[in-house]
């Protein structure tokens, strides 16, 4: 090959490099089409938790309590109380962590979702904060009516991770309470329970009349509605939630955390 022939190989190959460049360059510069976001179902935001141990979230409502019973029946829940506990009006029922975000979707919140941290919980606290005083209402229980009471209502429990033949578990002590200031705190050794919560699952408290699932009100008047707010079960009076604007029922979930960590669930809402 011939050095004129040589130089004009190489020109050659110059321009087509240049060319390729160019055309690379104007690929680069037309709009990319942007691809379209998954569509995420409906969830509920849940304040986030990691670590192991339990937390204690709380859920307000402005429903009734037979509409927050209709709510919970409505789940594929089971029911852990037993007579004892069913008499006082403390109902404990073993939901799916995922149906937190049903539950509040279906009772409207006066307030925004309560978070407590505890972990390793190995001394007994409040996890219902001793603050429902009784100023004289009556404490029913059975046929029995409990006058003349003084104190705050609360529910001490205390909780910590354990490995057993079936995988990880928290082990969550109850015991209800009755607080006097300056005496020692009377607990109720009649409802002192213990449950083991698996990954997944959430036991949650309502208040209960003794009657599953409680029956609206036969009188609606507003005699009958001042009457009722003065006496009531411990469960009832304990997880009423008043405030000036509205009244309704609180209720509490004892979520277990084995290191894991959840900012939002992502579980439908059905």
């Amino acid at each position: 090959m011939g050095f004129r022939d040589s130089r004009r190989l190489t020109r050659s190959c110059l321009m087509m490099a240049i060319l390729g460049c160019l055309v690379v360059a104007c690929k680069s510069n037309q709009p990319q089409p942007i691809a379209e976001a998954p569509d995420d179902p409906p969830s509920v935001a849940l304040p986030d938790v990691e670590g192991h141990g339990l937390a204690v979230r709380t859920h307000d409502t402005s429903e009734p309590l037979e509409r927050v019973h209709e709510i919970i029946e409505d789940l594929p829940a089971e029911r852990l109380t037993d007579e004892t506990w069913a008499s006082h009006g403390i109902e404990i029922i073993r939901i799916r962590e995922s149906d937190q975000a049903f539950i509040h979707s279906r009772l409207p919140a006066l307030s925004p979702p309560g978070l407590r941290w505890h972990g390793q919980a190995i001394t007994w606290r409040n996890l219902m904060p001793s603050d429902v005083a009784l100023n004289g209402r009556q404490i029913v229980h059975g046929d029995e009516q409990l006058g003349d009471q003084r104190g705050y209502l609360g529910l001490s429990g205390r909780g910590w991770s354990m490995m057993t033949i079936d995988g990880p578990r928290i082990l969550v002590e109850l015991a209800p309470l009755i607080e006097v200031e300056g005496d020692d705190p009377n607990y109720l050794s009649a409802l002192r329970r213990e449950f083991l919560i698996g990954p997944g699952d959430v036991l949650l408290l309502v208040g209960g009349s003794g009657v599953w699932p409680h029956p609206p009100p036969e009188d609606t008047s507003d005699e009958a509605i001042e009457a009722a707010a003065a006496r009531g079960t411990f469960g009832e009076l304990l997880f009423r939630h008043e405030t000036d604007e509205a009244s309704g029922q609180r209720l509490m979930m004892i979520v277990p955390r084995f290191g894991e960590s959840r900012t939002v669930s992502r579980n439908p809402v059905r």
